[in-house]
Order: structure tokens, then C-alpha cells, then sequence
């Protein structure tokens, strides 16, 4: 057993394709595919279900995959804590942020970039459930969203002030709007909205429909690009975080603070607190506090 065949079982279980782990392991298919049999026979047991395709893993693999998981984790701080050692911090640091989330993180990712230069970031949007099992599978080191309170109790949390809800519209729609508004004043007016099941259209529905009303939006999509190139272009207005500093930048968009209560979750930046989060994640969680002066 080798450390190369415990990442080939990890990319095999984060891309779910023998081809694709290859890829990204930057080896043939058959090679990953030989490394594996090869740890198979060394073990004695059958890790991966295969037929034309991958199929999953047996429950001796899903078992021996969570150790791989975490000797993974273990070796690459080990080498980022020799490259510490030599006063430097290099590698990528993983961050799942759920979109619309409440933060801005570029001057962290400025701040660390410019302090530790062999730093680099992969961002992937993703929902808080699927962080959290990023977290735990040592797949991501940071995660940014929306989080119940006894979540952020098992985890390093940063968590944000609340910040509110604002309306983020073209100056058409915006002459139409008082300038602190009340759910009641957008009847009538087109919406633009994240897609039923993302946790904060969930609180937009429960908090509108306990007003007597129905949110029934002209467009909705999982991305903010989208939502940002549509209400920019005048299709309709936007609700978001009011963290969601992205709309605040546009050109020709103007911002109202939407009069709602507070939502149950708390938008916060977590990582592991099990002694097991990499240097990078406290190294980014360090830049956080610096950035956002918290105490």
C-alpha cells in the first residue's frame, strides 16, 4: 500500500468515473485502475463495485475510503506544515460556499495571496449539507453559507452580523419602490429569485406567506451571474442578502433594505475544529479575522 493508491480510491470516490480520477489524477485509466486491483489483493477485500462502470464501493471500501480520507489529510498537512517550517504556506485552499451566501471574501483571498504567494484557491458553489460533508470528508477546507446555530457548534465558525434582505433592481423598478419597503410594496412587480429548495427562497416563501402573499417570480436560477445579469438588464427585481455585495457593484442597480425578520440560520465561514483542518484552512480562517477585525 502506497500513499499514491489511497488518492487514486479518494479521486475515484469524489468523481464518482474511473476516467474522470484519471484525469485528475493525471494517469491513464487503466493505470488507476491496475493501482486499485493491485490494493485490493494487498487487502484481501473488494473495495470498489464495478460492472460497465463504477458502481460504488463495497462497505469494506466505503470503510477503508474513510481512513484513506483521513491519512490524505494527515499527509498533506504534514507537508505543508515542512513547507511552514521553511517560513512559507503553499497549496489550494478548497473553500464550498453556498451561492448567495452573506460575504465577501475577496480581501481575504487578497490578503493571504498577497502574504503567502505559493497560495492558491478552488471555489465551488455548493449547498450547506454538501459542505458539510466536504468538511467531514476532508474534500474542502473552508465552507461560507447559511448555517443553523448547533452546526456552527461543531465546527470553527466566523460567524457574520445579520445583515438583512435587500431588493436589487434597475432604476425603472426602483421608482416604484419606497425607499425602505415593505413585502406588501413588491406586489406586482416581477421577481428574480434563487430556485425553490435553496435555503433562503425557502425563508422568502415562509416569510411572504406569512404576509398573505405568493412569490411568483418571472425568472429563477441557482446562480447569482444570472440573477445579477437579469435584474441589471431590467427583467425584474432581485431579492438577496444584503451581503450580497456583487449586486451592490453594479452599475445602474440600486439596493433597498427589505423590512423582514431575521433569518433562523446565521451566515458564517466554518472549518473543522477536530484538530484535523489543514494549515491553509487556519491559515485562511487567521486572514479572515485580520480582514473582518473580529474579536
Amino acid at each position: 500500500m502506497d500513499i499514491k493508491q489511497l488518492h487514486y480510491l479518494c479521486a475515484l470516490a469524489e468523481h464518482r468515473h474511473f476516467g474522470r480520477a484519471a484525469q485528475a489524477c493525471c494517469v491513464t485509466q487503466p493505470t488507476l485502475s491496475m493501482r486499485l486491483r493491485q490494493l485490493e489483493q494487498e487487502l484481501g477485500v473488494a473495495l470498489v463495485r464495478r460492472g460497465k462502470q463504477f458502481e460504488g464501493f463495497t462497505p469494506e471500501g466505503e470503510r477503508v475510503l474513510a481512513r484513506a480520507q483521513g491519512l490524505l489529510g494527515q499527509y498533506n498537512n504534514l507537508r505543508l506544515e515542512v513547507d511552514a517550517m521553511k517560513g512559507r504556506l503553499t497549496g489550494t485552499v478548497r473553500l464550498g460556499l453556498v451561492p448567495l451566501s452573506c460575504m465577501d471574501l475577496s480581501p481575504v483571498l487578497a490578503g493571504l495571496r498577497h502574504r503567502h504567494q505559493g497560495v492558491a484557491f478552488e471555489i465551488n458553489d455548493m449547498t450547506a449539507d454538501a459542505i458539510l460533508d466536504g468538511l467531514n470528508q476532508n474534500t474542502l477546507d473552508i465552507g461560507g453559507g447559511f448555517f443553523e446555530p448547533e452546526v456552527l457548534n461543531r465546527f470553527d465558525s466566523l460567524a457574520l452580523p445579520e445583515q438583512g434582505v435587500v431588493v436589487a433592481c434597475s432604476p425603472d423598478w426602483s421608482r416604484r419602490l419606497p425607499a425602505q419597503p415593505e413585502p406588501q410594496d413588491l406586489q406586482g412587480l416581477p421577481l428574480c429569485l434563487p430556485k425553490a429548495g435553496m435555503y433562503f427562497r425557502q425563508y422568502l416563501d415562509t416569510q411572504f406567506t406569512r404576509q398573505g402573499m405568493v412569490l411568483e417570480p418571472v425568472l429563477t436560477s441557482d446562480s447569482v451571474y444570472r440573477l445579477m445579469h437579469w435584474v441589471q438588464a431590467g427583467l425584474g427585481c432581485a431579492l438577496v442578502p444584503a451581503g450580497s455585495v456583487l449586486f451592490h457593484g453594479l452599475p445602474g442597480v440600486h439596493c433597498r433594505p427589505l423590512a423582514l425578520p431575521a433569518m433562523a440560520r446565521i451566515g458564517a465561514l466554518v472549518m473543522r475544529n477536530d484538530g484535523r483542518a489543514s494549515l491553509l484552512a487556519r491559515g485562511f480562517f487567521a486572514m479572515a479575522k485580520e480582514v473582518w477585525q473580529y474579536r
